[in-house]
């Protein structure tokens, strides 16, 4: 069962690659790659974190233009993660500043000044989330670095989720479940719940839906199938809340004609009934919704001859017709 629950685990969520790559100290690809992309409230612009052989660092799109600047000015290191803030002017993303050195969170206006550097916890804190009034960032953070079979490979593991103030002060703890592994989260448009994709030791991945004035356990577990998934267990990621809060966007894996595709759903919470939103992806990755609920951003990955992704490109989806359009960037170093 381990051996399984590591394989899931390597498909879970792509948006942990760069953190994972950075913590190990090494780099797989040897050409600079895009690991994880988020979008603004007006979907007008995306933040990426480019990866290459040494450093990983944010970039700004213009979504019109395909335009890209680099966001920060750190020479070295791993950046990752980046979220707006409800009002589309401030990002949050973890930051470390080299192999084997824990990761702290930063916000930032979104032309890149102001930086603030959050106190470090000597642990690692990351996939920063703003409250909807911007006051507050939920993250999260992992007790435990190794592996669970010798067969698997070294994760971190035994993750929670937190809280704290913008400025990094006054940190509080909202789970107690040691997850095996977790996406990113998603808070609800009223502020009162967080629903986060979860996997524990002794079961297959739920998306749980938790109450912020009481985490103490999940308030609803979903457990969505589709038409098509491995034989071995339901594999998904990303969830994502619409703006109404009754429904959520997700990704999921189904037999394609080359290996597996990683489509985008539309769940309603109440009845559990899942819609295809795209169709045919393969391996993709990462998928983010703007505050408006109009448009979501997701990287579909090319793979090597071994079956490993090397290269990704940010799609745009149109939720309402389900169009789908590829982002060509322009700027970004090779």
């Amino acid at each position: 069962m381990a051996v399984n629950k590591s394989l899931r685990s390597l498909l879970f969520d792509g948006l942990l690659l760069a953190i994972l790559l950075s913590i190990l100290g090494c780099h797989r690809s040897p050409s600079a790659r895009i690991e994880s992309v988020a979008i603004s409230p007006d979907s007008k612009l995306l933040v990426i974190d480019l990866e290459n052989e040494t450093s990983a660092f944010l970039y700004k799109v213009d979504v019109a233009s395909g335009n890209a600047t680099r966001l920060t000015d750190a020479k070295t290191g791993g950046e990752s993660s980046p979220t707006f803030s409800p009002d589309g002017t401030r990002i949050a993303y973890s930051y470390s500043p080299g192999p084997g050195k824990p990761f702290s969170i930063i916000t930032r206006n979104v032309d890149g000044s102001n930086p603030h550097v959050w106190p470090s916890s000597g642990e690692g804190d990351f996939l920063p989330v703003f409250s909807v009034d911007g006051k507050t960032i939920i993250f999260a953070r992992f007790a435990y670095y190794g592996n669970y079979s010798p067969v698997a490979q070294r994760h971190p593991h035994e993750w929670d989720f937190y809280s704290a103030d913008a400025d990094g002060q006054n940190v509080r703890q909202l789970t107690r479940e040691g997850f095996y592994n977790v996406s990113p989260l998603s808070v609800s448009p009223d502020g009162k719940r967080m629903v986060v994709m979860t996997e524990s030791t002794d079961g297959f991945p739920e998306i749980a839906v938790y109450s912020l004035d009481h985490p103490e356990k999940p308030e609803i577990s979903l457990h969505p199938h589709v038409p098509g998934e491995p034989s071995s267990g339901p594999v998904f990621q990303s969830p994502n809340l619409t703006p109404d809060g009754k429904s959520l966007l997700f990704m999921a894996a189904s037999n394609g004609k080359s290996g597996f595709d990683y489509d985008v759903y539309r769940m309603d919470i109440s009845s559990g009934a899942v819609e295809r939103l795209t169709q045919g992806n393969g391996y993709a990755t990462g998928l983010s919704i703007s505050a408006n609920g109009k448009t979501a951003v997701f990287l579909k990955w090319r793979l090597n001859w071994q079956k490993r992704p090397v290269q990704s490109v940010p799609y745009i989806l149109n939720v309402r017709t389900h169009e789908l359009t590829p982002l060509e960037i322009k700027g970004l170093p090779a």
